[in-house]
């Protein structure tokens, strides 16, 4: 399991010590439900796991929690602008876009493309970002191949013609 931010805390919400979470993860329903554990950084900045007790989503990107052992608002407010983190696997043939970014792209005639500088998130869907490049990053359909091991990104031939 890979120990990855999921969300920073921004805000407490009401008098009963719940907290508001800008939320990183694609998947904050799964990452942030009832009786999952979270690791924040404790008042003397180390590792803390907290169990969520309570979950009330408000948006995509927005998520209310309140955690166990807390039930005012003065005992949670030094948690604000703190990271939120969860130990993770990604699903099999997933990937973090941590890991994606700074890996080399290849076209398919194993050309150098340039190196993945971010992936963002459009209405179509999510997009790797080379240079000035946006390909979109759809396994086997623009994306041929990822590896791990070599940190590199192969195009199909229909994600070579995006290049041009």
């Amino acid at each position: 399991m890979t120990e990855k931010k999921i969300g920073k805390i921004v805000n407490t919400f009401g008098i009963k010590g719940m907290l508001k979470i800008s939320v990183t993860s694609s998947t904050a329903e799964d990452r942030f439900a009832v009786g999952k554990k979270i690791i924040i950084l404790n008042q003397l900045n180390q590792k803390e796991t907290y169990t969520i007790k309570t979950e009330m989503i408000k948006s995509q990107r927005i998520i209310l929690i309140g955690l166990e052992g807390f039930d005012d608002i003065n005992q949670v407010t030094w948690m604000i602008n703190r990271d939120v983190f969860a130990k993770v696997n990604p699903p099999k043939g997933s990937f973090f876009y941590d890991e994606i970014v700074g890996m080399t792209v290849l076209d398919c005639n194993s050309k150098t493309v340039g190196q993945v500088s971010n992936v963002t998130k459009m209405p179509a869907g999510d997009y790797l970002v080379i240079g000035e490049l946006f390909i979109p990053f759809k396994l086997n359909l623009f994306v041929k191949s990822i590896d791990k091991k070599t940190k590199t990104i192969v195009l199909t031939e229909l994600g070579t013609e995006t290049c041009k």
